[in-house]
């Protein structure tokens, strides 16, 4: 499903299909009133964002879903001109987690499609129902083409920043900066800073590249984990100016832990 909401009249909302078979029309999710974010982070699904290759398109990746039947998945993203987005739903008794969905930065009609342009980011909120107690999340993203950014690319907060040089990826490279709710795996110690994931159509090696991530207290005793599909791994970390930084050789999901 699909919303446009213009900037200047926020209340004026339109919905068309956004797949490539055109969806019927529908109403909106309800609106919720449940507290956002009010789950541990250890209790949270691990969801990953991640482009098409030409950065038209978000896949949606849920896994470690807890304590539910049932999601109501929302994204709203930012174009030049007005706040966009589409929404579905994910069925945890049909569909084995992980669980792919895909929407369109755009709207497709009778096999015709046409994409919204400067599209720099936005949200993606899940609601989740049917076990012992309703429960929302929300995260922000960021879309960054490699040109654009000479190379840097940054989370939506600005605490998290991935270096890969001006020369370590193609400049037609576009890459997701979120915030992943939860964890791939459990992990041991207290959580300071992310996780966040960085990550494109493919996994590319990188070299030279350099992952930051800040944190307002003491960063002393604290280490960068990374995940990058597979498995956690420590990286050989240093603090410096109120972050931690590491080299990295891959993309994917951050977070640091005490």
């Amino acid at each position: 499903m699909k919303k446009i909401l213009p900037l200047l009249v926020l209340a004026a909302v339109i919905l068309t299909g956004c797949a490539k078979k055109t969806a019927p029309a529908g109403p909106a999710p309800a609106q919720k009133t449940e507290a956002i974010n009010q789950v541990a982070v250890k209790d949270r699904p691990f969801v990953s964002l991640s482009p098409r290759a030409d950065g038209k398109e978000l896949t949606i990746t849920v896994d470690r879903a807890k304590n539910a039947a049932k999601a109501e998945y929302e994204v709203e993203y930012n174009t030049s001109t007005i706040i966009s987005g589409f929404f579905g739903t994910i069925d945890f008794n049909q569909e084995s987690q992980p669980v792919v969905k895909k929407g369109l930065f755009g709207t497709c009609s009778k096999n015709v499609c046409r994409y919204d342009e400067g599209v720099s980011g936005g949200s993606l909120t899940l609601t989740f129902s049917g076990g012992d107690k309703p429960y929302v999340l929300k995260s922000d993203f960021n879309l960054q083409q490699m040109f654009d950014r000479e190379g840097v690319f940054v989370s939506k907060d600005a605490k998290a920043t991935l270096d890969v040089g001006k020369a370590g990826l193609p400049n037609n490279t576009f890459i997701i900066v979120s915030g992943t709710m939860g964890l791939p795996q459990d992990i041991d110690g207290q959580i300071l800073a992310g996780p966040y994931s960085f990550l494109a159509a493919t996994s590319p090696v990188l070299k030279s590249a350099t992952v930051s991530i800040q944190f307002k207290d003491d960063l002393s005793g604290a280490k960068l984990v990374f995940w990058d599909g597979k498995a956690l791994i420590e990286l050989n970390s240093a603090v410096s100016n109120g972050a931690l930084s590491a080299p990295v050789t891959a993309l994917g999901t951050f977070v640091v832990v005490k």
